[in-house]
């Protein structure tokens, strides 16, 4: 599995390392990753899959915020008035300072909006679609619902006595009591499947080389914050606890195939470092998974070295010339 691969004909990097993770090109990448050119349908899945999987954890920690928020003030109320916080009535500006509005529209329109249309575009046929889709969906109508009577608090609030709409409000503000606690802990429910469901599809998503890479890219953004480990958590969702270093062969070897090779050993030298802590869980394979990203990490440099030498000369050349 960690025999080094036939070097063949040296790749040349042909594009930016800042490009690398949004390219949808696979490459030819040994251990694992896809190594025909991509078909439009395979590009617009890899596309689709990083969509899902950068807006849903992104989504999920905007909402845990909001959720932590509005648990904390709604304890602050229960100690404050001393009842059950199902007898608690607030005025309009209380009621409706348990949510950010702001936040609510930038979590529906910026992260849930792209994650549905993601979700559709991947999964959804004309007679059937995965549950993510569902609910993500169901994700997305809940906010939807949240932000609105949100919405209607504090418009209906303003003004009310000059109207002579207090009666009004009070059916409101009675609605919004009983339907804010049920839809805030609906949406973490909510949340809660919907990750589930996606850690279970990773794995069939492990020959992705813009998820693979990204993921990687990405390692102190959001995917530091979505699992106590960071990557290591997606490795071992997509790998499985016991290979959780084949993620940083498949990311090394990648990077390597298209002549990224700073990113490639970056890739490696990560696999290396986690080899070096406990292993009493891994697969016996580690063994070898630490010799080859050692070999992986000196053809790298030394590929690396070529192409510098190439540089010299080709300035050299081109001094002369001039």
């Amino acid at each position: 599995m960690f025999d080094l691969p036939d070097s063949g004909e040296r790749p040349q990097a042909s594009a930016s390392e800042s490009e690398s993770h949004t390219s949808s090109d696979p490459s030819a990448t040994p251990g694992g990753l896809a190594t025909d050119p991509p078909s439009a349908a395979s590009a617009g899945r890899d596309a689709d899959i990083w969509m899902i999987v950068e807006r849903f954890f992104s989504a999920q920690a905007i909402y845990k915020r909001q959720y932590d928020r509005y648990e904390e003030l709604v304890a602050k109320y229960v100690s404050q008035f001393g009842m059950p916080r199902q007898e608690i009535r607030l005025e309009p500006a209380e009621l409706s300072g348990l949510l950010r509005f702001k936040e609510m529209e930038r979590l529906r329109d910026e992260y849930l909006l792209p994650l549905k249309r993601a979700t559709h575009s991947l999964f959804r046929t004309t007679d059937a679609t995965d549950y993510l889709d569902r609910l993500v969906n169901d994700i997305f109508h809940e906010i939807s619902i949240l932000k609105e009577e949100h919405y209607n608090v504090l418009t209906y609030s303003a003004g009310v006595e000059e109207r002579g709409a207090r009666a009004e409000l009070e059916t409101i503000l009675d609605e919004v009591h009983t339907m804010f606690p049920i839809k805030v802990h609906r949406l973490k429910h909510l949340f809660e499947e919907a990750r589930e469901r996606l850690e279970t599809i990773l794995p069939s998503f492990r020959s992705s080389v813009v998820l693979i890479r990204s993921l990687f890219l990405y390692r102190d953004d959001f995917v530091a914050a979505a699992y106590p480990d960071g990557l290591l958590g997606f490795y071992r969702s997509i790998y499985g606890d016991a290979h959780v270093y084949e993620g940083f062969r498949d990311v090394g070897d990648s990077f390597s195939a298209s002549g990224f090779y700073e990113s490639a050993i970056a890739g490696y030298q990560a696999g290396l470092e986690f080899l070096e802590e406990d292993t009493s869980d891994l697969d016996p394979a580690w063994r070898d998974a630490q010799a080859y990203f050692a070999g992986r990490i000196a053809k790298c440099e030394a590929d690396l070295a070529t192409l510098d030498e190439e540089e010299d000369g080709s300035n050299a050349q081109g001094e002369s010339n001039a």
